[in-house]
């Protein structure tokens, strides 16, 4: 490693919300604890686990000495990931989730940026995948949000925006990533599009149904990006998509 990489290491937190994710976590740790830049501190929030999820972060903070552990119920996906970002000390903030991935160089790309930009946004690209396959490529520009929400497992956002603007709106179940980023576009905080890959994503979560989709189409017509015309027209197709999937 070179004296600049070696000089990086203090920057950055990253967060994991797990429950129950015995199936694919070491994967998400993996990715997290062999980085071309390791992080300040690798912080896992666990909502009680039943399975070996704990018994596995045990064996990797074992090895690793920067990897947090924090176990306790919580009241949702949302309320775990402010709990682990009132818990991270790191300049910089990155939040991966237990079934998602980084690619080995995404906290030495982004720690880059941020020591070049500041206080801001960061997003990348991201790596679709369908079962065991890659499916596409995702990238998505901030400033056509309300067609389209940016890749939140690509995204840092420095620690002093959390402090200042807040953090997640946690009575939303799916898109309060996407709330998050409307209200820091709002107050006219800098985003950064950073033109790397920098984590994988699997289709098929609680993101990808009707509801989270709902509950999407609710955000943006609370924040002025659709229309009452167009809301109840995405309502429609929604409902019918629902009704469709039934038969």
């Amino acid at each position: 490693m070179s004296y600049l990489v070696n000089n990086l290491q203090s920057v950055v937190s990253i967060i994991t919300v797990v429950y129950n994710g015995e199936d694919t976590l070491r994967k998400t740790m993996d990715s997290v604890c062999n980085q071309t830049v390791l992080p300040y501190e690798y912080i896992i929030i666990d909502g009680k686990s039943t399975d070996s999820t704990l018994a596995i972060v045990n064996e990797y903070m074992a090895q690793y000495p920067f990897i947090k552990l924090w176990s306790d119920h919580d009241k949702g996906i949302y309320d775990a990931m402010n709990k682990g970002i009132g818990l991270a000390s790191g300049q910089l903030i990155g939040l991966i989730n237990s079934d998602d991935w980084y690619e080995l160089d995404a906290i030495e790309i982004m720690t880059k940026a941020y020591l070049v930009n500041g206080t801001g946004v960061y997003y990348g690209i991201q790596r679709m995948f369908k079962g065991a396959h890659e499916y596409m490529l995702e990238r998505a520009h901030h400033r056509f949000i309300g067609l389209k929400m940016i890749p939140h497992p690509t995204t840092f956002i420095s620690a002093d925006l959390y402090s200042i603007i807040g953090v997640f709106a946690s009575s939303y179940n799916y898109s309060a990533d996407l709330e998050l980023v409307l209200r820091y576009l709002q107050a006219r905080v800098n985003f950064f599009p950073i033109d790397h890959i920098i984590a994988n994503f699997k289709l098929g979560g609680a993101s990808s149904t009707p509801k989270a989709a709902l509950e999407s189409l609710k955000v943006r017509r609370l924040y002025g990006l659709v229309s009452n015309r167009a809301y109840i027209f995405h309502l429609l197709k929604l409902r019918l998509k629902k009704l469709m999937s039934r038969r």
